[in-house]
């Protein structure tokens, strides 16, 4: 309970924009600069990251080969210095939304509290899916030790938590707008 307190504490004195300005401009980087640019060497392959349909240690040799040695120092720059950071910001800020919204919603002492985990655990994974990645492409030789089934759980975990953290965050938008509603 004291933990609890303390989060509660720090995320309503932090304002969100603290973390989420840098998180949207950093998402904006990767999504408009540093993905496409590594996009138009692989063609129609996904970059592990975003492979939730999942992958084998074929796929990663073969976008790895496609990708080429400047190709690879990209990516591993990708995830070093944009990635590891974007995870960082993300969590925060959509941990701090949900504590918000559960304040707001005076669910805080509720089950429904331990919605704010969803970004945390999503965190988890996707950290762990990066350092498999930068692994793999730091060492090829780590892909047949099967560091790559690793790295394809992690990453459709992230998705899975991804998607349920956007779900709890609308839930308790919707449930605040209905109390709003409600109020008048």
């Amino acid at each position: 309970m004291i933990i609890k307190q303390k989060i509660r504490n720090i995320s309503t004195r932090v304002p969100v924009w603290v973390s989420a300005i840098p998180m949207v401009i950093l998402f904006t980087i990767l999504t408009f600069v540093l993905i496409p640019n590594l996009q138009k060497l692989i063609g129609n392959m996904q970059l592990l990251d975003t492979s939730f349909g999942g992958y084998d240690a074929a796929y990663v040799h073969q976008l790895f080969d496609k990708l080429g040695n400047n190709g690879r120092k990209a990516y591993l720059s990708m995830e070093l210095f944009a990635d590891i950071p974007f995870i960082c910001l993300y969590v925060l800020t959509f941990t701090t939304i949900i504590i918000r919204l559960l304040l707001k919603n005076d669910q805080w002492n509720s089950v429904l509290s331990y919605s704010l985990l969803l970004p945390v655990f999503a965190g988890i994974f996707d950290l762990i899916e990066d350092i498999g990645i930068i692994g793999m492409l730091v060492n090829k030789e780590l892909i047949s030790t099967g560091v790559w089934k690793l790295t394809a759980v992690c990453t459709n975990l992230k998705g899975l938590l991804l998607g349920l953290t956007f779900l709890a965050m609308l839930l308790q938008l919707v449930g605040l707008g209905l109390n709003r509603i409600r109020k008048y």
